[in-house]
């Protein structure tokens, strides 16, 4: 039960954290717009994403980047 309440906790915060972006999904989603896979790539600072990044010790090492992409 605690567990269940710790992973519904997470994904709200998760959510709430990252909610434009999730509204610009749904709106663009809407006018047609499909996943493509990209391969890893430098992040569009055009496009909102959720990147990411690789960590050793605890400390981010290299660029964030993305894997998909959202395009119409």
């Amino acid at each position: 039960m605690i567990i269940l309440v710790v992973l519904l906790l997470s994904g709200g915060i998760f959510y709430s954290d990252n909610s434009e972006f999730f509204e610009q999904v749904n709106k663009e989603l809407k006018e047609g717009a499909e996943w493509h896979y990209v391969g890893p790539q430098a992040l569009d600072p055009t496009s909102k994403s959720i990147p990411l990044q690789c960590m050793e010790d605890d400390k981010p090492c290299g660029e964030p980047y993305i894997i998909w992409k959202l395009k119409k």
